[in-house]
């Protein structure tokens, strides 16, 4: 329930302010209906307007309706809010203290007199108060003591641009397969890798194919084995001729 209330402060605010802002208009329909037809005494008229144009709980309404918009979770529009309703109260508050004063000659007697300015003097007061809140409030806003959200959405972080495509697809931004990268040494043949020759490391598969080339043999490898077979002709001749 009460994140119902927290959602629906906002329109209950704006709706508040229209109502005291309506109420104040047709204060004054009625004021100048009545004093151009003469039913009612222009004082009394007068009077009429400072009691009915602006009360004061729904000054006290509208105050804890902006309160609850811009202190508790602040809304993004709380400055309109603000605005509004302090202009509306502010202008209430003026048209009671000028029907206030008009209306004074109405009361009979001295002590009606009395209490009528008492009486207007504490209600002027107690919605000055409510406007003062208002305007703390607004001025609180505008200056940035009080922090509010912005209204404006976030700003969507750019994709890669078609520069970037390739290179992204090279290293497997796309989520696709990448196959294994080939590690390890070749030989030419077996009998290279026998005689123990240097072999090839494999290239890695993004660098496309290669042909593999033999290894250079090792001349002191060979050049040991035509040694000891030449030798051998030699030795048998010589125990050939010995014998």
């Amino acid at each position: 329930m009460l994140d119902n209330l927290i959602r629906l402060r906002e329109p209950a605010a704006w709706t508040a302010i229209a109502v005291t802002a309506v109420s104040i208009v047709l204060a004054l329909v009625r004021f100048v209906l009545a004093s151009s037809t003469g039913v009612v005494p222009f004082s009394a008229a007068a009077q009429d307007v400072a009691l009915h144009a602006m009360s004061l709980p729904l000054v006290i309404v509208v105050v804890a309706l902006v309160w609850s918009c811009v202190f508790h979770a602040p809304l993004p529009g709380a400055l309109r809010i603000v605005t509004a309703a302090a202009l509306t109260v502010t202008i209430g508050i003026l048209i009671t203290i000028v029907a206030v004063v008009l209306g004074l000659t109405a009361s009979a007697g001295t002590v009606g007199v009395v209490l009528e300015i008492v009486g207007g003097v504490l209600d002027v007061t107690l919605k000055l108060g409510g406007a003062i809140i208002l305007w703390l409030m607004h001025r609180g806003l505008r200056g940035g003591r009080i922090d509010i959200p912005s209204a404006q959405p976030p700003v969507a972080e750019p994709g890669p641009s078609e520069a970037t495509l390739p290179e992204a697809r090279a290293a497997g931004a796309s989520g696709g397969w990448t196959p294994p990268v080939a590690t390890g040494t070749s030989w030419a043949s077996a009998s290279d890798a026998a005689a123990g020759a240097p072999g090839v490391d494999a290239a890695p598969a993004s660098s496309g194919w290669h042909p593999v080339r033999s290894p250079a043999i090792d001349e002191s490898t060979t050049g040991g084995a035509v040694a000891a077979g030449g030798a051998e002709p030699d030795a048998r001749g010589r125990d050939d001729g010995g014998n």
